[in-house]
């Protein structure tokens, strides 16, 4: 080895040494010491670093290589030595301002070598200086007990097989890398190893050779011409590759292949682009990946998976909905039936075999499903009838009235009719802050499989709690039933103005006579007065059904009772039996006698409510109960931005989306447009600083940091719980008059959602790790950090199925190895120049 290289190593692996020591995660270096076989204790350090670090403008790695093995304990050289050696990082067309096709034609230079990617596992082959082969995977090498499946062994295993046909020794190969210098990139694509994406049988499955590093420190490759020869002698299966000579024949092959997702017939990955920097002659790698059909069949892949672990198919797709669900209707029947299947499935066997056996069952390829024309018709194929009714159609009832109009009694007289069938969730026995739990629940127990119909028992006597509750059906559907359930919704109407003055007086006749039966409102708890106060705030907030408007035109049946008369509860009972079996005979087949529907309503008169623990928690005095009233706890602390700064928050987004126009592509294109044009944004932008969840399952750093958030704020929260002039039933939040800065990073954006990536600061040296707090005057307040891995501000949702929480998917794919180029999201970079918004810290109740 030369004296020089030798230097430059040492060099690199004191720097690489130095930022393993880094106080922030970005930057670091992630060391990894691997013995070179069983049999071989020598060592050799595995070094690599986060993906999100990898083109970064204001990160300076000491090495750019994804792959970067150094043997440093070698008896025959006082120095570290280069192993083996991996491509620097390279990226995906318009993942970054330097892989941008005007970029590429300003700043690089022909002849561009067009290779085809690979979709495999890759192999890092190279040589010690006694003949020794080592065989890496991209981040380790030799035995390993912390996996099931060790792809360097595997490739190895299938490398010494390779050799031995052709009739070479694995020290020769060995002999031959170390000489040069050399470390020998393939691919190892078998799926009787494991399966990928694309189908490598048989003749097809192999190490696919497609470079030959120089095992330096800065990025050197041999041209193809090498790697072809070097692939032919020791039996390598061949990378096909030609030339293009500039970047528009280049980029008019590139998007032609693409939108055919093949390449001579073949379906494919997509390809690697090799070319040269104008300047300095320089490498300069970039890819262009083929987002479909691929994106398509690994969601197929993941949701098999998960029916196999859940055996549930509630699923809530990013994409190809109704093509996915025909195709679980394929799978799951053979999933059921073999045992096998799903036990080697899920070690990674038999998916494309699933796949192709759905796609000849369909009588289509993956690009024709796609296929525009075809995606209408197919949709339009399997469509949800929503008038259907059906045995498998289940059914919601939403009462409207007041208090006293006998709404519960009424509930307990149907339910009891049916008690196998019909099921009944009450609002007043629901704790916690979670509104939607009522319909969580309901749907929770709708979703069992002698489950017919669901009574949700609340007044709903506003429209916009019934718009709620038609808003959570949607919303949380799918996170109980199959995407094909149909949910029909009755409404039951106990209340018109035509006599609401004889209603009120009725009501309270019936609501002081029960006494304390009800389990919030206690007639020798309250007192009369409080009681008819409670009601009287009902009274004056009612609004009747009305179906010629939203949201009371949804309903697919309203019934209109009478609350007037001895056992009003009785008649409306029978009334309701006799307009659902009109209308919906598969829920009611038939009307049961007089006689068991009396007998089932003096049923539910005898039922005797439990006392809500709240309000007598230990038999507790009042005074007791009121000072357990006015503490107020924190569920999650926030950064909020200020309300006069949300335009120029929407125009800083505006700015960069102008500026990178030529990076987004029609779908996000369409997507971002959609945040603009529908008014898809949040009706406030803030970065969570910490939650209550992570005081629970967060990590032990995450539960010190709610901690300190809770110690700090307290005599904020204290001050706001004593203010006998606040409403505490209407505060949802505390703005305090601690700051933060928070400079913009990335925007990134699916079909999804719209999310801001930030860096919180106190300084120019910005560090998401550390304190990031300042009081009034300015000062740090120790202890204060974002909980939150990476911090974000949710900008949109795009999808109103899609809850804000999603933002943190959508991060953690961005920062993940292969998440953070996902061709299904785009991310724009802000820039240094962008002035830091400052926002108040809140606490929201």
């Amino acid at each position: 080895m030369e004296l020089e290289n030798t230097r430059d190593v040492t060099a690199l692996v004191d720097a690489l040494e130095k930022s393993t020591e880094l106080s922030k995660t970005r930057g670091r270096a992630i060391k990894r010491v691997c013995q070179l076989s069983s049999t071989d204790p020598r060592q050799i350090v595995s070094w690599k670093f986060n993906e999100w670090d990898y083109g970064k403008n204001n990160i300076t790695l000491p090495c750019k290589a994804r792959g970067l093995f150094i043997l440093q304990d070698d008896s025959s050289s006082p120095y570290p030595v280069i192993v083996a050696r991996g491509y620097d990082k390279f990226f995906n067309i318009n993942e970054m301002s330097f892989t941008r096709w005007d970029w590429i034609e300003e700043n690089t230079m022909g002849p561009y070598e067009v290779t085809i990617k690979a979709n495999g596992c890759i192999i890092f082959i190279s040589g010690l200086e006694d003949g020794s082969l080592v065989v890496c995977s991209k981040h380790s090498v030799g035995p390993r007990d912390d996996t099931d499946r060790n792809h360097a062994e595997a490739g190895e295993k299938f490398l010494l097989r390779q050799l031995k046909e052709r009739g070479v020794s694995s020290k020769e190969l060995a002999t031959h890398l170390y000489r040069e210098n050399l470390t020998a990139v393939a691919e190892y694509c078998d799926d009787s190893f494991e399966e990928h994406i694309l189908e490598y049988k048989n003749d097809k499955a192999g190490l696919y050779l497609h470079g030959l590093n120089l095992n330096q420190p800065t990025f050197k490759t041999l041209d193809m011409d090498r790697v072809s020869e070097f692939s032919r002698k020791y039996g390598f299966k061949e990378i096909e590759c030609f030339i293009k000579n500039d970047v528009t024949s280049l980029r008019k092959f590139l998007e032609d292949c693409a939108t055919r997702g093949s390449f001579n017939g073949e379906e494919l990955e997509g390809f690697v682009i090799r070319s040269k920097l104008g300047i300095t002659g320089e490498t300069f790698f970039f890819k262009f990946k083929f987002e479909e059909p691929y994106l398509m069949y690994r969601q197929w892949r993941e949701v098999t998976k998960d029916y196999i672990t859940s055996k549930s198919r509630i699923f809530k797709f990013r994409k190809h909905k109704f093509i996915t669900n025909k195709y679980l209707d394929f799978v799951i029947p053979l999933l059921a039936k073999d045992s096998k299947l799903c036990e080697e499935y899920l070690k990674g066997f038999h998916i494309i075999e699933l796949r192709n056996l759905f796609l000849k069952s369909y009588g289509m390829t993956g690009m024709e499903i796609l296929n525009h024309s075809r995606l209408k018709e197919l949709e339009l194929k399997n469509s949800i009838d929503y008038e259907r009714v059906d045995e498998r159609t289940k059914f919601l009832i939403f009462p409207i009235s007041v208090i006293g109009c006998g709404k519960t009694t009424v509930a307990n007289t149907l339910t009891n009719l049916f008690p196998n069938s019909w099921g009944h969730i009450q609002n007043d026995d629901i704790k916690g802050k979670d509104k939607a739990k009522l319909i969580k629940n309901s749907l929770e127990l709708l979703s069992h499989p002698d489950m017919k119909c669901v009574f949700v028992d609340r007044n709903n006597h506003q429209i916009r709690e019934r718009k709620q509750l038609f808003e959570w059906v949607e919303e949380f559907k799918e996170d109980y039933l199959s995407y094909d359930t149909n949910i029909k919704i009755i409404g039951l109407s106990f209340v018109s103005y035509d006599a609401f003055d004889e209603i009120k007086t009725l009501t309270v006749d019936r609501v002081l006579d029960r006494g304390n039966n009800h389990q919030t409102i206690k007639i020798d708890k309250l007192g009369k007065p409080k009681v008819i106060g409670i009601m009287s705030g009902f009274w004056k907030r009612f609004q009747p059904v009305d179906e010629s408007k939203s949201p009371d035109n949804l309903f697919d049946l309203v019934i209109n009772l009478n609350i007037n008369g001895k056992d009003s509860s009785l008649a409306n009972s029978k009334l309701i039996l006799e307009e659902i079996h009109k209308t919906f005979p598969v829920l009611i087949p038939y009307i049961p006698d007089d006689k068991i529907i009396e007998e089932s309503f003096q049923k539910s008169l005898s039922v005797k409510l439990p006392v809500r623990e709240e309000l007598h928690v230990n038999n507790r005095p009042d005074n007791n109960l009121k000072e357990k009233k006015e503490r107020l706890l924190p569920v999650y602390f926030s950064a909020d931005i200020n309300v006069d700064d949300m335009n120029r928050v929407k125009e800083e987004i505006k700015k960069v989306v102008e500026l990178h126009s030529n990076e987004i592509s029609g779908e996000f294109k369409l997507s971002i447009d959609k945040l603009f044009n529908e008014n898809k944004f949040q009706n406030d932008f803030h970065v969570t600083l910490c939650h209550v969840a992570q005081s629970k399952r967060g990590s032990a750093k995450d539960q010190e940091i709610w901690k300190n958030y809770k110690k700090h704020y307290t005599k904020l929260l204290k001050k706001y719980a004593n203010d006998e002039e606040i409403d505490k039933a209407t505060l949802k939040s505390i703005k305090s008059d601690d700051k933060v800065s928070i400079k913009f990073d990335r925007l990134c954006w699916d079909e999804k959602i719209v999310t801001i990536i930030v860096k919180l600061m106190i300084s120019d040296e910005d560090d998401n790790d550390q304190d990031c707090v300042v009081d009034s005057q300015g000062k740090p307040v120790s202890k204060l950090k974002c909980a939150n891995e990476i911090p974000h501000i949710t900008i949109g949702r795009l999808d109103d199925e899609i809850k804000a929480v999603y933002s943190n998917t959508l991060c953690m794919k961005v920062a993940e190895e292969e998440g953070g180029r996902d061709a299904s999201i785009q991310i724009l970079e802000f820039g240094d120049n962008l002035k830091p918004f400052l926002a108040n810290v809140v606490i929201h109740l």
